[in-house]
């Protein structure tokens, strides 16, 4: 008799720890509810307001719904608590790993829609997130110093932008970029220019469309307004006509040899 008390006891305190949920402690230290939860974390609403609900009912909650659960360990309550939720038996899901690249935080943090990034500067690159986010990174960096030198209005502009300023500490005023556009005095002939192809594909692209802005400023200079002419603002002290003449006349002396002309000692 004796032995089959303890034996009904023992099963009783296992069926005890077997059905014990921790989250709906969780709920109790919080004041939280079915009815406080419904308006942010409707799903977890819907699960807490059955009395039978398990833990197993919660991880797949956090599994299938990773923005309420986020939501939920943000409300004010909840993380003053500071839980390990593995500690209760909640598998709370890693943190997607994000591309570790500050311009693209900084664009990021600022949530400008794509309306005005289409708007305001179209070319600034997007990441490829679905690759190597280290690699990635690696990559992005140079589209990047590339856009910032081939499109330095848009760049401009995008130091300026209320979205991103905001989140600059230092912005103090509109922050006009001092330059004079990086395609002035790069090497041309008087054949358009040609794309190289080296193992730098972003290097390779870069250095073409400098060459080619540089080519129709100086022979087309009509084309060069309607491609390119909203992208680049030159200095006022920049003689446009006297750059476009000293030009055409090196590459002519150029290709008929007589630059340099060494009898000349000035």
């Amino acid at each position: 008799m004796l032995l089959a008390l303890l034996l009904c006891t023992t099963f009783s305190l296992f069926a005890q720890q077997q059905n014990y949920n921790p989250f709906k402690e969780v709920l109790v230290t919080t004041d939280l509810t079915a009815a406080t939860l419904k308006k942010d974390c409707p799903k977890l609403s819907g699960i807490v307001s059955r009395p039978d609900y398990t833990i197993d009912d919660i991880n797949a909650w956090v599994k299938s719904s990773p923005k309420e659960w986020s939501t939920f360990t943000q409300i004010p309550a909840v993380k003053k608590l500071n839980v390990a939720w593995i500690t209760l038996g909640i598998a709370a899901p890693e943190k997607p790993k994000q591309l570790q690249h500050s311009f693209y935080q900084w664009y990021v943090a600022a949530n400008i829609s794509d309306a005005k990034r289409r708007e305001l500067f179209p070319h600034f690159p997007l990441p490829d997130l679905k690759n190597d986010l280290d690699k990635e990174a690696i990559t992005y960096d140079g589209k990047v110093g590339t856009w910032e030198r081939l499109y330095p209005e848009e760049y401009q502009r995008f130091l300026n932008t209320p979205e991103l300023t905001a989140l600059n500490p230092y912005y103090n005023g509109y922050f006009k970029l001092p330059y004079i556009p990086a395609f002035i005095g790069q090497p041309i002939e008087l054949d358009k220019p040609q794309k190289k192809h080296t193992d730098n594909e972003i290097l390779d692209e870069y250095n073409y469309q400098l060459k080619l802005r540089n080519w129709y400023f100086v022979f087309r200079p009509d084309e060069f307004e309607r491609l390119y002419g909203k992208d680049y603002k030159m200095p006022d002290d920049f003689d446009a006509k006297t750059y476009r003449e000293y030009t055409i006349r090196i590459l002519n002396e150029t290709k008929a040899g007589t630059y340099p002309n060494n009898t000349n000692g000035h």
